[in-house]
């Protein structure tokens, strides 16, 4: 870093994504990408639109994306603000609730995200350990004094809340903010966007990069109370006004009109999703009860850091956190059906290499 860098900013580290390889031959299975292509019709919007208004900046109010966003939802325009990827919509709300105190509460395993940005920015955050089944104990959240902060589905267990129990949660904190951060929850999962009808300090957190195969157009959206969104916008406005493109903001109108789409691409996800975990389970691992795009696994016998190198020494990339309460599980993105038979055929190998090598040390161990 340069001597010049803010006192505040040094030290820090950024989030860190996935590893993207160079090469094209890996199966990537570790940043819970869609297997699927863009819906047809966000390609024929693209090829239909008038290149020529691309010498123009793009609308500063996201007006037609945020429409089609409301007319998808069942709320109001007022309701929605839009911005380039639902982090940086999770970033304003840190900022605009989180600088002073009382600050943020959210669990200690959750998207890393939110801790990584609290501290960059100086939010006040204070984390809640989960259960040791990975699941949330409401009771932590009742009354606690600060703004709140899940993802639901969770990431990276893949676990959920029950919409009534984020009830629980709005009712036991009237005078807080509560956010749910819901980018897995088209895999199955009830959203809380109607809770936005009866509780003004809610504010759902999605994004079009899992669901709708867009993460390369960097698209997310919050609905709310109008106040939280004239909070939320103000920022935006400050910072980055015409923070999505004009050719984003076309596939994002397409995208969420497609609801069919979506649907189907979705249904096909969560079947294959639950196959794999039966796969998985068979073979001894241990395997959260997902609702997301990707499975939370812990592998029999071997580690999962060297279950994850074995998989990388074949091409196939998972993603391991090495975290005191989580390392012994690896998350694997769920992606076509011919890419989750080799994954399972390559764990059975490697399950085997790991045997073979045990017996071989038993064999050494006695002959000394």
């Amino acid at each position: 870093m340069s001597r010049f860098l803010s006192q505040q900013f040094r030290g820090k580290e950024g989030y860190k994504l996935g590893e993207r390889p160079k090469a094209v031959d890996f199966i990537k299975l570790n940043a819970n990408e869609s297997p699927f292509p863009p819906s047809p019709k966000v390609m024929e919007a693209v090829a239909s639109a008038d290149l020529e208004q691309m010498r123009l900046y793009a609308d500063p109010h996201n007006s037609a994306f945020r429409q089609s966003i409301a007319e998808s939802l069942g709320v109001s325009v007022d309701q929605v603000l839009a911005d380039g990827g639902s982090d940086v919509i999770l970033g304003y709300c840190l900022l605009a609730y989180g600088l002073d105190e009382p600050g943020f509460l959210f669990p200690d395993i959750t998207y890393g995200f939110y801790r990584v940005f609290s501290l960059t920015y100086g939010v006040s955050f204070r984390e809640i350990p989960l259960n040791d089944d990975f699941t949330i104990n409401l009771e932590d959240y009742r009354g606690c004094g600060r703004h709140i902060l899940i993802a639901n589905p969770n990431a990276p267990t893949g676990l959920v809340l029950s919409r009534d129990q984020i009830e629980t949660i709005l009712r036991g904190n009237p005078d807080s903010v509560v956010i749910v951060d819901e980018a897995y929850v088209d895999f199955g999962n009830e959203s809380c966007v109607p809770l936005t009808a009866k509780y003004p300090n809610l504010i759902v957190i999605q994004t079009l990069s899992k669901s709708r195969s867009l993460a390369g157009a960097r698209l997310g959206f919050a609905v709310s109370s109008p106040e939280i969104i004239d909070d939320l916008e103000a920022l935006r406005s400050s910072f980055n006004p015409d923070s999505i493109s004009t050719v984003s903001q076309i596939m994002g109108c397409a995208a969420m009109k497609d609801e069919a789409y979506t649907r189907a691409c979705t249904g096909k996800t969560i079947a294959l999703r639950d196959s794999v975990a039966e796969e998985f389970a068979r073979r001894g691992f241990t395997v959260t009860d997902s609702h997301t795009n990707f499975l939370f696994v812990s592998p029999p016998g071997i580690s999962a850091a060297a279950y994850t190198r074995a998989l990388k020494e074949r091409r196939i990339l998972a993603r391991y956190y090495d975290g005191p309460r989580v390392r012994d599980y690896v998350r694997v993105t769920v992606g076509t059906e011919s890419q989750m038979a080799e994954l399972i055929r390559q764990t059975d190998e490697i399950l085997a290499d790991y045997e073979r090598s045990l017996a071989r040390e038993s064999c050494d161990s006695a002959l000394v």
